[in-house]
């Protein structure tokens, strides 16, 4: 390689974006006065990025030269290798190649390996979508551990450009004092779909007084109800599985491997949700009979069915439902 050059290749999936974020900032710490430029391929600007990055000088200090959605540009595999093999100096180079499904072809990955072999290119993968990535960002970031993080997430979403905006408000706040997930929920953009979560959980735990007026202003009726309907198909196969004889501990490391057995019994959608989404399911499992969850669930159904099909309004259909789930909880 020549001197004072690298080129980065991140490719995949949305969590790519975590190695972008951590590559240019580690480049900015390492050379605080480093020239900036951004090319984006979508924008047909593959061309004047070329031409940057192929415009040499002995006596030109560091320089950082970002291609965005590279993914956008044809023969894309040649591309690549004409980059690589440029006579480059002074030159850090970052490549972002956006694949929602993670599935690069053959030839490029070939490329890639072939390139990275002969340390022509140092490449970072994402293929699959996995929380371990954000959850290691937001740990680094934040200094937190990996409940805390996952708790934040939950919270904000998994959006990369929201959680990084959303961290960087966050070490602002602090300034440096503890992390306090309570005290953030007035600073942070909380998900929607963490507030019907949020909700949903309130109704099920006989909470309702600010549920109607949070509907009233929202009239996020539909989202409650299709929340409320898969928690009380979860509810009830838990209910189902402990009349097996399916035993579930209150302690969370001894759940994870009883969780193993039953797993499949929880697939939706072909994807079996997060071990610890389903531990949190059994604090409102014992509020109900296995009798209330097998109506509650045929009711959200039928709820569900006779708004689309226009029997009933959206208001009207879902607060009864939630009046209907009061009424069977059972009173302590």
């Amino acid at each position: 390689m020549k001197r004072g050059k690298m080129i980065y290749f991140i490719g995949g999936t949305k969590f790519r974006e975590f190695k972008y974020f951590e590559i240019l900032n580690k480049l900015r710490e390492k050379n605080p006065n480093i020239s900036e430029s951004f090319f984006d391929a979508e924008l047909k600007e593959d061309e004047n990025f070329l031409q940057k990055i192929s415009i040499n000088s002995i006596f030109s200090s560091q320089e950082l030269v970002v291609l965005k959605r590279s993914q956008k540009i044809k023969k894309f595999e040649t591309f690549l290798k004409n980059i690589a093999n440029l006579d480059i100096i002074n030159k850090q180079i970052i490549i972002d190649y956006e694949k929602e499904d993670g599935k690069l072809n053959a030839e490029l990955k070939k490329t890639l390996d072939n390139l990275e072999k002969d340390k022509k290119i140092k490449n970072f993968l994402f293929l699959k979508d996995e929380d371990i990535e954000i959850q290691n960002y937001v740990m680094l970031e934040l200094k937190i551990n990996k409940k805390n993080a996952s708790s934040l997430l939950e919270m904000i979403g998994t959006n990369p450009f929201k959680v990084k905006n959303e961290i960087e408000k966050i070490k602002i706040f602090l300034g440096g004092e503890n992390f306090d997930l309570k005290k953030l929920k007035n600073i942070i953009s909380i998900e929607k779909e963490y507030k019907i979560y949020e909700i949903t959980k309130e109704i099920l735990s006989n909470r309702i007084n600010e549920v109607m007026k949070y509907l009233e202003q929202t009239k996020e009726y539909m989202g409650v109800l299709y929340s409320l309907y898969n928690e009380l198909e979860v509810l009830y196969k838990i209910k189902i599985l402990k009349k097996e004889g399916k035993q579930f501990s209150s302690n969370y490391n001894t759940f994870k491997i009883q969780f193993e057995k039953v797993k499949e019994a929880f697939k939706t959608n072909n994807r079996i949700p997060n071990s610890y989404a389903i531990f949190k399911k059994l604090e409102l499992e014992k509020n109900y009979s296995l009798e209330s969850l097998k109506k509650l669930v045929y009711r959200s159904w039928k709820v569900e069915n006779s708004i689309k099909t226009g029997k009933i309004e959206m208001s009207a259909g879902v607060e009864t439902l939630i009046m209907q789930i009061y009424s069977l909880y059972k009173k302590k």
